[in-house]
């Protein structure tokens, strides 16, 4: 080969070479361009799933408001007797209706982590609650309504106050347009207001 030809030849690899390495720079750019775009999204997500979360807690609020002042219980007295009552209703729903009720009440299952828990120490077994007691050995439905009255005592509130409990979801319910909900609550409470 000659001194011209060698010229060309590494004249021609360095080109091949530099426009490979430009080739490369634009595809690491693209797929840079392509990460920040997908992180950004990520956090775009995250940003209106916190204001969502945000959202929610707030119309939770104030349904635990709602009976809190009208009541004149404490925040975690409301919080724990809304959460005794959605429970007993979930005991008489369907999983799907249950999945619904949640869903139509924003903030519900931040709710349910008040829901008091009853050790079987806590369990009255003298008078009438010793026979509700036993009588739920026997019956579902005398032992959820046995079971919301035991946590609606455990809250230093009385089973009297369910109906009043009651009362201010369905006003809450009533002023947020949820019908459905509240068809849905009435079909997981029953007649438990018949029954305390």
């Amino acid at each position: 080969m000659t001194k011209l030809t060698l010229s060309a030849v590494a004249l021609a690899a360095l080109t091949l070479s530099s426009q490979a390495s430009a080739f490369g720079s634009l595809n690491d750019l693209k797929n840079a361009a392509k990460e920040k775009g997908t992180e950004l999204q990520h956090s775009a997500t995250d940003a209106q799933n916190a204001v969502n979360d945000s959202a929610q807690s707030v119309q939770m609020s104030d349904l635990v408001s709602l009976v809190s002042d009208n009541l004149g219980v404490s925040k975690s007295q409301s919080q724990g007797g809304l959460a005794s009552i959605f429970n007993y209703a979930k005991g008489n729903l369907s999983s799907s209706d249950y999945s619904q009720l949640a869903s139509g009440i924003p903030g519900f299952s931040g709710i349910m982590d008040s829901l008091p828990s009853l050790s079987s120490g806590e369990q009255k077994s003298s008078g009438m609650s010793g026979l509700l007691n036993k009588a739920s050995e026997y019956s579902s439905s005398i032992k959820g309504i046995n079971q919301l009255k035991q946590q609606f005592e455990a809250l230093g509130l009385t089973p009297e106050m369910i109906s009043s409990f009651v009362a201010q979801i369905n006003t809450y319910l009533n002023s947020q347009d949820q019908d459905k909900t509240q068809s849905l609550l009435q079909q997981g409470l029953g007649n438990l207001l018949n029954k305390l």
